[in-house]
């Protein structure tokens, strides 16, 4: 029997919610697509009509947390920062909204964000990858940047991101006060680098 579309939005948004709760209380690598299904009261088998992978139900959050993160970072951003304040301001604004999922993400990070060749690519976390470039690029393009070529530094950035992601999901410090310090140092050193300067000087941010 085929169900509306209405039904179909729910079912996947009450699947998101009971995964976020269940990779919390257990941990991302032992929860199982059984466990979620039946807390969604849905057949095991019905999940994969949602989502083909555990990997691509977490990732799906991830990708959800950091559109929601640009959203915030557009609405914050006054056009008065420059380059290093304005990425500062948008890493910010993603770790800020990936916070509620900060319990279970290392892992699902490692396996989908890896920058290493794999066999078996997440679509999800390669479109959120993607999407957090583009937004970069953009960033880095209305600040006039050019010295050094496209690929060279979103290769950095990437880096660069994914060290602070693999740092803040295990920092220890209040209110992951840490990676705050490693974001602003991160953003400044890229910054120097791509715009061939020996310098960036500027405030210091505040989240």
């Amino acid at each position: 029997m085929r169900i509306s579309e209405q039904s179909k939005q729910e079912n996947r948004a009450r699947i998101l919610e009971k995964a976020a709760e269940i990779f919390t209380g257990k941990g991302f690598e032992d929860s199982t697509t059984r466990d979620i299904a039946l807390a969604s009261g849905l057949a095991a088998g019905t999940l994969f009509n949602y989502f083909p992978s555990k990997e691509t139900l977490a990732m799906t959050m991830v990708t959800e947390a950091l559109c929601q993160g640009r959203e915030d970072f557009l609405r914050r951003c006054t056009g008065k920062e420059d380059l290093a304040e304005e990425l500062f301001l948008f890493i910010a604004s993603g770790l800020r909204r990936l916070r509620p999922l900060r319990p279970f993400l290392g892992p699902v990070l490692e396996r989908s964000l890896s920058p290493f060749p794999r066999k078996n690519v997440c679509q999800e976390g390669e479109t959120a990858r993607l999407a957090h470039l583009n937004a970069v690029q953009k960033i880095i393009g209305r600040h006039g940047f050019t010295e050094a070529p496209d690929y060279v530094a979103m290769t950095m950035y990437w880096s660069l991101y994914l060290g602070i992601l693999a740092f803040w999901t295990n920092d220890p410090s209040p209110n992951q006060e840490a990676s705050q310090a490693l974001i602003d140092y991160s953003v400044r050193m890229f910054v120097r680098v791509i715009s061939g300067s020996g310098s960036d000087k500027g405030e210091a941010h505040a989240e």
